[in-house]
C-alpha cells in the first residue's frame, strides 16, 4: 500500500495520509486538516474520501492520578470512567480546565 494524498474541502491544501496509518484506517475516523485544522469524516476507504465533520473530536491530555502517565482522552469520553493505557487505573478526568478555556472564547 502506498502513501495517498487528500485534498482538504475546506482550505483546499493536500495531506498525506501515510501507508501504515491506511492500514488501520476505518470509515467513521476522523483526521484533522494539518493546513487549516478542519476535522474531515472518512467516508469511504476505496477510494479514501473525506468529508467536513461538524463536531471534530476535540481532545485533551490527561495524567493518570496513579501512574502519572500522560494519554489522550476525547471528547466524547467526557463524564465516562477512562482507562489509563499504562497501568489499567480507571477513574472520570478533570474536564473543568478545558470548560474554561471554552469560556475565554
Amino acid at each position: 500500500m502506498e502513501d495517498l494524498e487528500i485534498t482538504c474541502p475546506v482550505c483546499g491544501e493536500a495531506s498525506v495520509v501515510l501507508a501504515e496509518d491506511m492500514e488501520t484506517l476505518e470509515v467513521g475516523d476522523v483526521l484533522e486538516c494539518e493546513a487549516c485544522g478542519a476535522f474531515l469524516e472518512v467516508v469511504s476507504l476505496d477510494p479514501l474520501e473525506v468529508e467536513v465533520t461538524e463536531e471534530g473530536l476535540e481532545a485533551f491530555f490527561v495524567d493518570c492520578p496513579r501512574c502519572g502517565y500522560t494519554f489522550e482522552v476525547s471528547e466524547e469520553d467526557r463524564g465516562q470512567e477512562v482507562e489509563c493505557p499504562e497501568c489499567g487505573f480507571r477513574f472520570i478526568p478533570d474536564w473543568s480546565e478545558v470548560d474554561e478555556e471554552d469560556e475565554e472564547w
